[in-house]
This record gives structure tokens, C-alpha cells and sequence, in this order.
């Protein structure tokens, strides 16, 4: 099975060092976690100004964890929302997040059990 990601940007940043990498990994999962939430509620009360603000939020981290099976969507969810287009895509999009961003967390967190 392909990993959800690639680590060794970060590796690279940090010279190898673990309580770098630990501390990163937490960081991910906290933040990214906080921001969906605040993603969903955006998406409930139509606010696009901050369904951008939190698919901007989540986008660097998305693209350090090389997490190719999110990369396009949250591009597109970042696009869409800050662009006010494909509309129709954007529940799509966030739902495909939904599902998908919780399973990375979770991989994530075992790289530094």
C-alpha cells in the first residue's frame, strides 16, 4: 500500500531530529483537526470568505507532508472558496477531506508512537 505521505522534507528541515519531527506531527494533527472543524461550520453557514481562510490554513501543511491524495483537492477547495466557483464542488471537496485528512492524522501519529 502507498504511504499517505512523505516525510523526508521535513526530515531534511530538521537534520533528522525526532523531537523536531514529534513536534511537527503534533502540530499537523492539532491544527489540521481545529481547522476542519472550523471548515465544516464555514461550509454550514455559507461563509466562503472562511471556508478559504481554513482550506488556506490546512493547504502548507497538506503540501510538507507530501500528501498527494489531498493535494488537488485542497488546491481546488482553496481555489473554489477564494474564487467563489464550481460551487457545487466545494461540499464535494470538503467532504472528500472529511474523510480523508482524519486517516492521515491517524497515520501520522504512529510515526512518532
Amino acid at each position: 500500500m502507498e504511504k499517505l505521505y512523505d516525510l523526508s522534507e521535513i526530515r531534511e528541515m530538521s537534520g533528522n531530529d525526532e523531537s523536531f519531527l514529534k513536534e511537527m506531527i503534533e502540530l499537523f494533527v492539532t491544527n489540521n483537526t481545529q481547522y476542519l472543524e472550523e471548515l465544516n461550520l464555514a461550509l454550514k453557514s455559507s461563509d466562503w470568505k472562511q471556508v478559504k481562510f481554513f482550506a488556506h490554513k490546512i493547504k502548507p501543511s497538506i503540501l510538507v507532508v507530501h500528501a498527494n491524495g489531498l493535494k488537488q483537492t485542497i488546491m481546488d477547495l482553496n481555489e473554489y472558496s477564494g474564487k467563489q466557483t464550481n460551487m457545487d464542488q466545494i461540499p464535494v471537496l470538503i467532504t472528500k477531506l472529511n474523510e480523508e485528512l482524519p486517516v492521515l492524522c491517524a497515520e501520522l501519529k504512529k510515526e512518532i508512537k
